[in-house]
C-alpha cells in the first residue's frame, strides 16, 4: 500500500510539473475508487483561492470530510508553510485503505540560494487520532525538473485507539520552480469508525554562509568557555 501510495504521488508529481500553470489538487483514493478536487473547481466547497475545501465525498468504503486543503501557489496562506492537510473520515467495513495527496505546484521558494548545497529545510509532520489497529502513514515528496521524484523519509505509526504525534525535519536541494506533494495514507484494521489527522510541510531557506559562519563562531565560543569554567 505504501508503495501504491509513492507511484500515486510521482503521477501526481509528474501531471503538476507538466504544465507552467499553478495548480493545487487534492486526490483521495481506495484503490479501487479515486476522485480528485482542484481548487476551485467542481467538488471544492470553498470559495477562497488557494484553499480546498470537501463536504461529506464518498470514496470506496470511505465517508470523508476535507475541513482544510492549503497550498502557497495561490495567496491564502505564506512561507514558510507550504502545505496543509486536515481531514476526517468514517469506515463502513473493516480493512482496506484510504490514500489522500495533497499537491501544488509551480512553487517558488522566496530568498532560495542556488549556490548553496543543501538550499533549503524541510519540516513535516502529523498528528490526530485512529482507530486501534490502524496504520498511518505521511511521506512527503517533491520534484525540482518535472522528471525525478526525491521522497523524503515517512512518518509511520500505528493506532492505539488515541491521539498520536510524529515530525521530521531534512534538508534538500530545490530550485524555482518546484511540485511538492503530502501523501497520507491509512491502513484500517478490524475497527471501523471515524478518524482524523492534520499535516503539514514547512520550507525555509538554508542561512547564507556568513549566518551560518556566526553562528558557529558562537557554539565554538561557548564550548571554549565551558571547558575553560570546566579547568577552573
Amino acid at each position: 500500500m505504501k508503495r501504491m501510495a509513492a507511484i500515486l504521488a510521482g503521477m501526481m508529481l509528474m501531471l503538476g510539473v507538466g504544465t507552467t500553470a499553478q495548480a493545487l489538487t487534492l486526490t483521495v483514493t481506495s484503490g479501487t475508487d479515486s476522485k480528485t478536487i482542484t481548487d476551485g473547481q467542481a467538488g471544492d466547497m470553498s470559495s477562497t483561492e488557494g484553499k480546498i475545501r470537501v463536504y461529506d465525498m464518498i470514496v470506496g468504503n470511505y465517508l470523508i470530510t476535507v475541513d482544510t486543503a492549503l497550498g502557497f501557489s495561490h495567496p491564502y496562506i505564506s512561507w514558510p508553510q507550504a502545505l496543509h492537510l486536515s481531514a476526517a473520515f468514517t469506515s463502513t467495513a473493516p480493512g482496506g485503505s484510504l490514500t489522500f495527496i495533497l499537491t501544488d505546484s509551480g512553487l517558488s521558494l522566496p530568498n532560495l540560494r542556488s549556490d548553496l548545497s543543501p538550499n533549503a529545510i524541510m519540516q513535516y509532520g502529523i498528528g490526530g487520532a485512529i482507530q486501534k489497529g490502524d496504520e498511518i502513514t505521511n511521506t512527503i515528496t517533491y520534484s525540482t525538473n518535472g522528471t525525478d521524484t526525491n521522497q523524503l523519509p515517512g512518518l509511520s505509526l500505528i493506532g492505539s485507539g488515541m491521539s498520536f504525534k510524529a515530525e521530521d525535519s531534512a534538508l534538500v536541494d530545490l530550485a524555482n520552480p518546484f511540485t511538492i506533494s503530502e501523501v497520507v495514507t491509512i491502513d484500517f484494521g478490524r475497527n471501523p469508525g471515524t478518524s482524523s489527522f492534520d499535516a503539514a510541510v514547512n520550507i525555509i531557506p538554508t542561512p547564507e554562509p556568513a549566518t551560518m559562519v556566526l553562528l558557529g563562531a558562537g557554539f565554538l565560543s561557548l564550548a571554549i568557555y565551558c571547558k575553560r569554567r570546566k579547568n577552573v
